[in-house]
């Protein structure tokens, strides 16, 4: 009796035991103890075996009700922890995928952006190029301008000289012309000659008009100068327009390149304002994804850590109830022990 008595305590302190590592208020009305003295004290005394028996009835009936109080706990628990192990997964899972899209767009979004600013500064170059043929354009043209304005005063002046050699022609016809009214002509023509670059043309009559004073007929004279001065008038003025010509046919393709330079200016400010809309709008974009990456990276993070002490929470929730469930089972052992130990001694007394 006393080896059995000794066995029991033994197994009574081993489960005080582990309900102290893992401190918990169940069983706080009752101790497997406190049955095992009253059980003891209750053979000693010669208790009917029903006595020993509802002793140990109640113990085992507050056992169960405490065990299914305690399920009841658990499974809210274990309800509460997959329903926020199950949330916070589904979190970041979001967030991760969010990210991953946002860093997807962020790499497509810098690729695009150094690419419109690579072609943006092309753009420009072509573009001060453009500007700087239009320049160049615009001062040819100013000088050709100013070129022409020079000769057509040029031949306005060659074209007065031939009129008053043809005045003067109609006086020697007269006998109304002196020497030096000759000479001063003489040196008019030979200046419109040079500055019109016509000195084959002035040849014949410069010629003529040098020889009239020296010539017996005088009238004759007179008038073979006055049809050679009306020719050289003809061809000066045939180079005058021809030169006018020329000018103009000059003035159309310097405006025809000057408008291809002017189109292509406008297509390029044009397509350079569309690049720099473009850059801003990817700035833009680069600005609010990662902006979205860091809240979303930010979120994974604190629902990865919200999930680890979930997981850690509801493992304690699991190791406990483990170890007071087989804290129950072992008083019901004890208490089987002790029913079987009041069975024996009853049939001993009989």
């Amino acid at each position: 009796m006393k080896v059995t008595i000794t066995l029991l305590v033994v197994l009574a302190l081993a489960n005080a035991g582990m309900v102290q590592r893992f401190p918990l208020t169940y069983g706080g009305k009752r101790s497997i103890m406190n049955i095992m003295v009253e059980v003891e004290n209750k053979i000693k005394s010669h208790s009917p075996l029903d006595t020993i028996r509802g002793v140990l009835d109640n113990f085992k009936s507050a056992v169960a009700q405490e065990q299914g109080t305690h399920d009841e706990v658990y499974g809210a628990q274990k309800a509460e922890c997959e329903s926020e192990i199950a949330y916070r997964r589904a979190e970041v899972e979001d967030a991760t995928g969010t990210l991953k899209i946002a860093n997807g767009i962020l790499k497509t979004s810098n690729i695009l952006l150094k690419k419109t600013q690579a072609t943006l500064g092309e753009t420009e170059n072509i573009l001060n190029t453009v500007s700087l043929h239009i320049g160049l354009i615009n001062d040819a043209r100013k000088e050709d301008t100013q070129s022409y304005n020079r000769g057509a005063v040029t031949f306005n002046d060659a074209i007065n000289a031939i009129d008053d050699s043809l005045d003067l022609a109609a006086a020697l016809a007269k006998g109304k012309a002196s020497l030096i009214q000759v000479a001063d002509m003489t040196t008019r023509l030979m200046k419109a000659s040079v500055a019109t670059k016509m000195n084959k043309a002035f040849m014949t009559p410069l010629a003529a008009l040098a020889q009239i004073t020296q010539e017996d007929d005088a009238a004759g004279a007179a008038e073979r100068l006055v049809q050679l001065l009306q020719t050289l008038r003809a061809n000066v003025e045939e180079a005058w327009a021809s030169y006018t010509t020329e000018n103009t046919n000059a003035l159309a393709l310097f405006t025809q390149q000057k408008d291809l330079y002017l189109a292509s200016q406008t297509r390029l400010d044009a397509s350079k304002g569309r690049l720099n809309t473009k850059a801003e709008n990817l700035q833009g974009v680069i600005s609010v994804q990662t902006a979205v990456a860091q809240a979303a990276s930010n979120k994974k993070q604190r629902n990865q850590t919200l999930w680890d002490d979930a997981a850690d929470l509801c493992h304690s929730f699991d190791v406990e109830y483990e170890a007071v469930t087989a804290g129950r089972r072992q008083e019901l052992v004890l208490v089987q022990e002790l029913e079987r130990l009041a069975e024996r001694r009853a049939a001993e007394q009989q």
